[in-house]
């Protein structure tokens, strides 16, 4: 039962990281646009199912990574703030 608890306590925390994440990334950027003009121009050539699964993968490639980034940015911020406490005590 603890197993299950773990696991819908990890899917929240990775929805609450990736919708925090979404909400500020832009995604209107010369990168982003960059891409989306090369799928416009790929999706002239291969079927759509093709294209929506690359794009599929592209984006849970994306979100992992940002999520995966998050994460190291939280753990080094708290082992900042342990050695900041280290030195006040």
């Amino acid at each position: 039962m603890d197993k299950g608890y773990n696991v819908k306590a990890d899917k929240l925390r990775n929805y609450t990281i990736i919708a925090r994440l979404d909400d500020a990334i832009p995604l209107q950027t010369d990168e982003w646009q960059h891409v989306d003009q090369i799928l416009n121009q790929i999706s002239e050539f291969v079927p759509i199912s093709m294209l929506n699964s690359v794009t599929e993968s592209i984006i849970a490639y994306a979100d992992d990574q940002a999520r995966r980034g998050y994460l190291l940015g939280q753990e080094d911020l708290v082992k900042e703030l342990k050695q900041k406490a280290s030195r006040i005590a």
